[in-house]
C-alpha cells in the first residue's frame, strides 16, 4: 500500500538550498554565454559525448526542482486540499512547457527539448507518485531511466535522437524525471535527519550513484552507454545525480552548519525563473555584438556583463521582496 506523508512541512528559507540554486543559476549564465565562443575551454560546452561542467547544470536544476516540488505540494494540500493542489501543480508544469516552447520554438525534434520543457514534463511524469513512500520513489527513479535505456538501445529511437534532437528528445524526460525524484529524497532527509546522519546518507547516495554511472559508462558498445547529455542514457543521469548530492552536501556544510554564504549566490537563487528568462534574452542578442571567434578577453568581458545584469535584476527583486514564480 502506498504511504503518503501530507503533514505540513516547514517553509522557512534554507540557506544551503538558496546557495545551491544560486550556484546552478551562476553556472547556467556562464555556460549558456561562454559556451558559444571558440576561445573558451571545452568544459563550458556540451559535447555529444563526455562529462563537462556544462553537463552538470541542467541536472542541478532538475534536482533542486525536485527538492521544492514535494514539500510545496504537501504544504499546498494542507492549505487547499488535494484536488486543488494537484490542479495547481499540473497548471504550473504545463505553463513551464508552454513558456519553453515559446522560447525554444515549437520544434518537436530538436530545439523544443531544453530546460523548461524538460522540467515541465518531468514534473508531470512524477506527479502521480510524488507523495509516495521513499522506496516507491527510489524504485521509480531507477525504473524510468532503465525504460529509456531499453528504448534507446533496442529501438531506432537512439539513432533518431543522436541525429535529430537534444537532451534525449521527447522520451529523454524519463531520465530527467529520475533526477527530479532523487531531489525529493534529499529534501526528505534534509528535513527529517540530524546533521551528521544527513551528511552520511547523502554522501552514501552520491558515491553509489557516481559509481553506478561511471561503471555503466564503460560498457560496450560505448555510444549506447557513455556519458552523454544529448542521448540521456543511464550513465549520465545517474552520475550527474551523484554529483548533485556531493555539491549539495558542500553547501549544507558551508551555509547551514558553518553559516558562511558565498556572496551573490543566495540572491541569484531567489528568482531563478526570472533570471533564466533574462539571461536568455541577453544571450540571444550576443550574435549581434560578438563573433564566435572573438578573443578570450572579449568573451569573458561579455560573460561578466551578462552576469552583472542578471545579478542586479536579482538584487532589485530581492530588495523589493518580489518573488516571481509559477
Amino acid at each position: 500500500m502506498v504511504q503518503q506523508e501530507e503533514k505540513k512541512l516547514p517553509m522557512s528559507r534554507i540557506a544551503s538550498l538558496d546557495q545551491f540554486r544560486g550556484f546552478a543559476i551562476f553556472g547556467m549564465i556562464a555556460v549558456n554565454y561562454l559556451g558559444h565562443f571558440e576561445a573558451i575551454p571545452g568544459t563550458f560546452k556540451h559535447p555529444d559525448y563526455g562529462m563537462t561542467f556544462a553537463n552538470t547544470i541542467a541536472p542541478f536544476f532538475l534536482f533542486v526542482v525536485g527538492m521544492g516540488f514535494r514539500i510545496s505540494l504537501i504544504n499546498n494540500i494542507g492549505k487547499s486540499g488535494r484536488p486543488r493542489s494537484f490542479r495547481k501543480a499540473i497548471i504550473r508544469y504545463l505553463t513551464l512547457i508552454l513558456i519553453g516552447i515559446v522560447i525554444y520554438g515549437p520544434d518537436p525534434k530538436l530545439g523544443m527539448w531544453d530546460a523548461l520543457v524538460d522540467i515541465g514534463f518531468a514534473g508531470l511524469i512524477t506527479l502521480p507518485f510524488i507523495l509516495s513512500c521513499r522506496w516507491i520513489r527510489i524504485t521509480m527513479a531507477l525504473i524510468l531511466p532503465l525504460i529509456y535505456q531499453y528504448l534507446f538501445t533496442f529501438t531506432r529511437y537512439g539513432e533518431w535522437t543522436m541525429n535529430h534532437s537534444i537532451d534525449g528528445g521527447p522520451l529523454g524526460v524519463l531520465s530527467w524525471a529520475s533526477i527530479l525524484i532523487f531531489g525529493t529524497l534529499l529534501m526528505d532527509d534534509l528535513i527529517n535527519l540530524n546533521h551528521s546522519k544527513f551528511i552520511r546518507r547523502s554522501l552514501t547516495y552520491g558515491v553509489i550513484l557516481v559509481a553506478a554511472g561511471l561503471g555503466l559508462s564503460y560498457l560496450e558498445p560505448s555510444p549506447l552507454w557513455e556519458f552523454s547529455q544529448r542521448s540521456m542514457t543511464m550513465a549520465y543521469p545517474l552520475f550527474a545525480t551523484g554529483l548533485c548530492y556531493f555539491v549539495y552536501v558542500f553547501f549544507f556544510w558551508l551555509s547551514d552548519l558553518k553559516k558562511i554564504e558565498i556572496p551573490h549566490l543566495s540572491v541569484l537563487g531567489i528568482n531563478s525563473l526570472v533570471l533564466y528568462l533574462v539571461q536568455n534574452v541577453i544571450i540571444e542578442l550576443r550574435g549581434n555584438l560578438l563573433d564566435r571567434k572573438a578573443p578570450l578577453w572579449q568573451a569573458l568581458g561579455g560573460g561578466l556583463t551578462v552576469y552583472l545584469i542578471c545579478y542586479f535584476v536579482a538584487r532589485y527583486l530581492a530588495r523589493k521582496k518580489i518573488i516571481i514564480k509559477i
